[in-house]
């Protein structure tokens, strides 16, 4: 079952958000409900194929080196699967047994996400591990509340607070996992908060390095090769790994 803008009002409160915070929360998920029979076109518009194959290619190499026959997969803000079910695919093509999730807080995203075969979970990134139990609660869903490997790709600028995502997604991860963000690199183009809804204007390695660090022992940041394409304007592309 999905839940309705109205039940998701309450459950925001429930996990302490203000009223402030769940009127922005809203905001973006009436934003992303527009955008969800589209997003598998929209991102491929961001993108090119290139730079897509480079981005699952990464993460099923980092999830590789875990060196494990089977995982438990989260992917956070995963919206409509369009990278979940290519790194599902390519998972089980090198002969990894993978129990994937999509968590995300838009509701016809969640749809998407299931008719994709991949689980569909409600919740906040900022709270996941409560997220989760809602979810189990209310939906029946029996979600794992631990992960392997919890994943993030082209959302993290969307968070309101995404250090306190990084803590959520180190409460929920493994002993021995990691967490992988594939995300925007810091840039100037403001427009993008009203066009876009991008909550902030990416990060700088400098940046996500800091942040990770005083969540995580370890953190790995760098440049990738790739960029999007937002109309006329490019953007570039960082991974961090942290464990």
């Amino acid at each position: 079952m999905i839940p309705s803008i109205e039940e998701i009002r309450t459950f925001l409160e429930r996990l302490g958000f203000d009223g402030k915070a769940v009127n922005e929360l809203i905001e973006q998920i009436e934003y992303f409900e527009t955008e969800a029979p589209e997003r598998d076109d929209i991102v491929r518009d961001y993108l090119r194929d290139e730079c897509i194959e480079t981005i699952v290619n990464d993460i099923v190499e980092e999830i590789l080196k875990l060196n494990r026959e089977s995982i438990k997969l989260l992917d956070v803000a995963a919206g409509s699967g369009f990278f979940t079910e290519r790194v599902k695919r390519k998972l089980e093509e090198k002969g990894v047994k993978v129990r994937v999730y999509g968590f995300d807080i838009t509701p016809s995203m969640l749809r998407r996400l299931k008719e994709k075969g991949i689980t569909p979970i409600w919740g906040v990134a900022e709270k996941i591990g409560e997220s989760i139990e809602i979810a189990n609660e209310h939906y029946g869903i029996n979600a794992p509340k631990e992960f392997d490997m919890v994943v993030s790709t082209l959302a993290f600028h969307h968070f309101l607070n995404p250090e306190g995502v990084l803590e959520s997604m180190r409460n929920v991860l493994k002993e021995g996992g990691k967490v992988i963000i594939v995300d925007v690199l810091k840039h100037e183009h403001e427009e993008f908060k009203e066009t876009l809804k991008d909550t902030h204007l990416g990060f700088s390695l400098e940046e996500i390095k800091e942040m990770g660090s005083r969540v995580f022992k370890n953190v790995e940041a760098g440049y990738m090769e790739i960029y999007c394409e937002v109309g006329d304007i490019i953007v570039g592309l960082y991974k961090a790994v942290f464990a």
